[in-house]
């Protein structure tokens, strides 16, 4: 049975294996493979076209997004326009949720992986133990974005009731998936990625494969979105002392593609689930948080003009010539490392922290360094400065999962499907914040119990 998953698993990926670039890889995919060899199971984690593939509807959701005209809106997939409006549902019951499947499809090898690799035929010991490491890591990264999506904000008082996602830890297609609690799925992330470091290289061949950094940095992610932030600021840290390049925007020429960015620790795309995804016009929330001479507003931002209205859009994608990175970042290991800061107390440390990165996006003549009368001012200059580094990342979802429960952060944000007229207010703690289970999925799972609405 092992030998015909692993063959199973190499037929349906080497078709898109064998096309990557050779630069993305470290081994030949060529000759003959034999079953239960270790090769085997380093082509599984060479796959990064799958690997690398990661969600975009939390962009949709979020409200640095708007399409405030009839034109905007009916440009949208159905898909789409539910989650724009925080529906019932997003997917009916014959449609999958490409952002659920594209997770636990990931989620597949690297349980295959983690499983067999050490009980594999060739390979040395810590080639074996760097595979499996890696698994982990992509495991981990797949688990914390399924839970942030589709259950409720962690949360210390009832993460041991909420439900959570599946937590399908073995390659075995037949069992019945019900859904962990929240506590259940956050501590197998941290246990991945802890268990991951110590057999990493500090960083990778090339940063679509895991590394210390990335452990470290989605240990930071994690505990952040945990409100642990001493934990968050002290892996945080351990990311940054490994990587901690950043682009000058104002001195660039051209912009390096993901393989080459100093800033990417772990890459993982988004916009490869839906189409128009890619098409994001900016909250009026989000465009006041910019000064014009920032270059994130004038390199990664452009006018657009439809039936005679001018909207500022995201232009980041056209600029890099690539889907947008949503995987851990520098920039967003210094902003994790400033918020702990200001949250600490230390003001001036988490000034100091932001102006490493505001410093990076301004023209030297317009550099300012930001400075905060008190920690709570700091804390709000910090939270601005993440929303203006991070926006179409995915991130901001989950920061207004977390951060809407705190009073001095808690926003409404109302849409209106112009169409119908119909319009919603999300409130804080809405159970709107916790995407829909696929009813296609429920429909073939029954025992997966649907989220509340």
């Amino acid at each position: 049975m092992k030998r015909y998953k692993i063959f199973l698993l190499l037929l349906i990926i080497t078709g898109t294996l064998f096309q990557s670039c050779s630069k993305y890889t470290d081994i030949k995919t060529e000759g003959a493979l034999t079953p239960d060899d270790y090769i085997n199971y380093r082509y599984l984690m060479n796959n990064r076209l799958d690997l690398e593939r990661s969600v975009d509807m939390p962009d949709m959701t979020a409200d640095d997004i708007v399409y405030t005209s009839a034109a905007l809106q009916q440009r949208l997939s159905p898909e789409l326009m539910n989650a724009y409006m925080w529906g019932a549902e997003y997917y009916n019951a014959l449609t999958t949720d490409p952002d659920w499947k594209i997770l636990y499809f990931n989620v597949y090898p690297c349980n295959l992986v983690i499983r067999d690799v050490m009980n594999s035929k060739g390979g040395t010991v810590p080639l074996k133990k760097q595979v499996l490491a890696e698994a982990r890591v992509h495991r981990a990264y797949s688990y914390f974005t399924l839970v942030n999506m589709y259950a409720k904000q962690y949360n210390e008082s009832s993460k041991a009731t909420d439900l959570g996602v599946p937590l399908l830890l073995e390659p075995d297609v037949a069992i019945v998936a019900t859904r962990a609690t929240v506590q259940q799925v956050y501590d197998q992330v941290l246990s991945d990625l802890q268990a991951a470091i110590p057999d990493l290289p500090e960083q990778n061949t090339y940063n679509l494969y895991p590394s210390k950094a990335a452990a470290y940095a989605m240990l930071a992610r994690t505990y952040l979105q945990m409100g642990q932030y001493t934990a968050a600021l002290e892996n945080a840290d351990n990311a940054l002392k490994i990587q901690s390049g950043l682009l000058n925007l104002p001195t660039l020429t051209s912009y390096p593609q993901r393989t080459d960015n100093p800033e990417i620790i772990f890459s993982k795309i988004a916009g490869m689930s839906h189409q128009y995804s890619n098409f994001q016009v900016m909250s009026n929330g989000l465009l006041s948080l910019y000064d014009v001479k920032d270059y994130r507003y004038s390199y990664f931002t452009r006018d657009y003009t439809d039936g005679g209205v001018t909207y500022r859009i995201s232009s980041k994608e056209a600029v890099t010539g690539a889907n947008r990175n949503i995987g851990v970042s520098v920039p967003e290991m210094l902003l994790i490392k400033a918020e702990c800061q200001a949250r600490a107390g230390n003001a001036a440390g988490a000034m100091a922290t932001v102006n490493v990165l505001r410093a990076k996006r301004f023209a030297a003549a317009d550099f300012q360094p930001m400075t905060a009368t008190s920690a709570d001012d700091a804390l709000v200059k910090v939270l601005q400065e993440r929303r203006r580094e991070l926006c179409f990342s995915c991130i901001r979802w989950f920061d207004q999962k977390r951060l809407f429960t705190d009073s001095r952060f808690a926003e409404n944000i109302t849409r209106t499907n112009i169409a119908t007229g119909e319009a919603y207010t999300l409130t804080p703690g809405s159970n709107r914040y916790i995407f829909p289970i696929p009813a296609f999925n429920i429909q073939l799972n029954p025992s997966l119990v649907q989220n509340p609405r």
